[in-house]
């Protein structure tokens, strides 16, 4: 998967090479990449109750965004998600006890900003890990603070819902840079 992203991430950069011209060149944004990595703890509260876990299970977790903003309010992504612990749950309508060895989530983002350094996500993807896989829907909330030269810090909070097992909630500080691309009109 990652060498897909790498691919994707890659692809997605041009090189344009300047030449001079009588008429002047105008450039406009026709479109932005970010790419996003992320410190979090995830709070899983179906850990809680299990014996040998402690009653408020947090662990550490890193995440990997890639980004595509289609104008200054929308965009779409790509976000990837490694929690960096085993850690037994409680498999919700079954109470069957679950092990999770460093589960991976992969979803596909819809993004939207309402208003200045704001941003909403909504997803869905995969919780993949080695016993067992579910499906994951999320929903997001972003406030980052720019830093310049295409630099931004920002503070996550993220939902994770694993359809038919459990849920998880992740606070994070996310460190992003932003690439542009730009097409040339006369």
């Amino acid at each position: 998967m990652f060498i897909i992203f790498l691919v994707f991430l890659l692809g997605s950069f041009r090189v344009n090479a300047q030449t001079e011209s009588e008429n002047p060149i105008e450039e406009e944004a026709s479109g932005k990449h970010r790419l996003t990595i992320l410190m979090a703890n995830a709070f899983i509260p179906a850990a809680d109750n299990i014996a040998g876990q402690s009653n408020m299970f947090i662990v550490p977790a890193w995440g990997i965004n890639y980004d595509y903003w289609i104008n200054d309010r929308i965009g779409f992504g790509v976000h990837n998600t490694l929690i960096l612990q085993q850690y037994k749950i409680e498999k919700s309508r079954e109470e069957i006890i679950i092990e999770r060895s460093f589960p991976v989530v992969i979803t596909g983002e819809l993004l939207f900003i309402p208003m200045e350094n704001l941003l909403l996500s909504a997803g869905a993807g995969r919780e993949l890990e080695k016993q067992e896989s579910f499906t994951v829907v999320n929903l997001g909330v972003e406030y980052g603070f720019e830093l310049g030269k295409g630099l931004e810090l920002s503070l996550n909070l993220l939902y994770d819902n694993k359809i038919d097992a459990y849920d998880s909630w992740m606070f994070g500080v996310g460190f992003s840079k932003f690439f542009s691309r730009t097409a040339r009109k006369k």
